[in-house]
Parts: structure tokens; sequence; C-alpha cells
């Protein structure tokens, strides 16, 4: 299957509070990338919802706050064996927090090897 991703994505466990125009809420991402990060969450928000989030990354003490939008979701009830959640474009995050997630991402991603099949 190809991925369909532009960004590299690394593996992260950390708290992110969203709020919507109703509600404040907060989960745990799985993932994230420079330009979006992934919530997992039994109760994944419908697609197009305008959120706005909040997070911080381990070993880096910048707040990371800007809006997003549900670009995907997954609920429980899915067979697509991918786990409940919600992937969020960030869409407006200032120049540092940009820099910032895009140092945190590079330096955490696995190395790519070139396939080696003839």
């Amino acid at each position: 299957m190809q991925e369909r991703r532009g960004d590299p994505r690394v593996e992260v466990d950390v708290e992110v509070h969203y709020r919507t125009a109703e509600e404040f809420l907060s989960a745990y991402t799985r993932n994230i990338s420079g330009g979006g990060i992934f919530v997992r969450t039994p109760h994944p928000l419908a697609l197009n919802q305008s959120v706005r989030v909040r997070f911080t990354l381990p070993g880096i003490t910048h707040k990371f706050e800007c809006n997003g939008i549900v670009v995907w979701a997954n609920t429980p009830s899915s067979r697509s064996g991918l786990p409940a959640g919600m992937g969020i474009m960030l869409e407006d995050l200032d120049q540092e927090s940009r820099r910032l997630l895009s140092e945190y991402v590079t330096t955490r991603a696995p190395a790519v090897t070139p396939d080696k099949t003839p």
C-alpha cells in the first residue's frame, strides 16, 4: 500500500487539548508530523470540524497552539483495523512552532534505507 502522507511521522504519546465551539476536550496523540497530529479517541469529531489544538512535546518547553481541522476519523466500530481517533491538520502554526515541530520530527524519524531489490 502506497503511503499518502507527505511529511514524515514519529510516534509520540502526549496529551493534547482541543476545543470546538461547543466543548473543550483532552486526549492523547499516537503520532505527529510537521503538518498534522493523530489524536486517539473513541469519539472522533466530524470531518471538516474546526478545532483549536494545544500540546507540548517531550524535551521541548515550547507550548504549541494553533487551529486545526479534522481531515479523517476512524470510529471504534470501524473494520479498518486502524485505531480509533482522528487526524487533525495543523493549519496556522507560527514560524517558531513550525521550526521546532519540524526539528522534533526530523531528529526522531527513522532513517529510510534505499530499496536494494534488483
